[in-house]
């Protein structure tokens, strides 16, 4: 299944969430293949610690190398990485992308578009199977999705759904049926504002990796097991305050009068 992650504008953490999805996938022992397709704006690489690879997407698109001299392993993730450098970005033919995703033999290949309705987010939305929108819960990141929906009508496209990302549960916050009732699309999930998030990015992991209980990766694994229907019984992992209130518990009980 090829699937775009998309928005209609930069800074809703499209990237950060196909990143973690991405992983997450491949930890419960799905093959997938992670494509930044953000070619003149990069980021993908910096979720990773992945500075400056020799080959990268910009080469396949400019015919100089095939698509398995630019895949790069994050553990059991497949990474086809997009250069950061200016120079790279001439002579890319984003034309080309569809016949390169359509060559990849894994479960999942999920790319990570530019945001907007460019030529470089066209060229994702025509190399897909279906799409996931990512947007805030405010009017201005919701209207760019009816936009979009306009150009997968066109392209016969029927979207997964919209994760609704950075949730804060303030008043002033478009709520779930009221995003569902202005697109309607389907709102598969919502993620909480999550500081964990911001600091994994700083230490270049995903935040799923990092801080696997948190709000924030509870909840973006709750939305791959719903939507792709996997089902997980996980370990949960206790730091030092939890595994001493099940110490606690478990004395109480021991001595509790019936």
């Amino acid at each position: 299944m090829i699937i775009g992650i998309v928005s209609g504008k930069g800074g809703v953490g499209k990237t950060t969430i196909a990143a973690n999805l991405s992983y997450y996938l491949s930890q419960i022992g799905k093959r997938v293949t992670l494509i930044d397709c953000n070619i003149t704006t990069s980021h993908l690489n910096f979720t990773f610690n992945l500075f400056f690879p020799n080959a990268t997407l910009n080469n396949v698109l400019r015919g100089e190398k095939e698509i398995k001299d630019v895949i790069y392993k994050y553990k059991n993730l497949n990474i086809i990485p997009a250069s950061l450098s200016l120079e790279d970005l001439s002579y890319v033919d984003l034309a080309a992308l569809k016949n390169v995703v359509s060559k990849i033999d894994t479960d999942f290949v999920i790319l990570d578009s530019a945001p907007g309705f460019g030529r470089e987010a066209v060229s994702v939305l025509d190399s897909v199977d279906t799409v996931i929108f990512i947007t805030l819960p405010y009017l201005t990141s919701v209207v760019d999705i009816i936009r979009a929906k306009r150009i997968l009508n066109e392209l016969n496209i029927f979207p997964l759904g919209i994760i609704v990302n950075m949730v804060k549960g303030k008043s002033y916050e478009l709520k779930r049926r009221e995003i569902e009732a202005l697109t309607k699309i389907k709102v598969i999930g919502e993620i909480p504002y999550d500081e964990n998030v911001e600091i994994a990015m700083t230490l270049g992991k995903p935040f799923i990796e990092l801080f696997p209980n948190t709000p924030a990766a509870r909840a973006l694994k709750k939305i791959c097991n719903e939507v792709f229907n996997i089902a997980i019984k996980e370990e949960k992992k206790l730091n030092f305050i939890e595994k001493f209130y099940e110490k606690f518990r478990d004395l109480t009980n021991k001595f509790k009068i019936i």
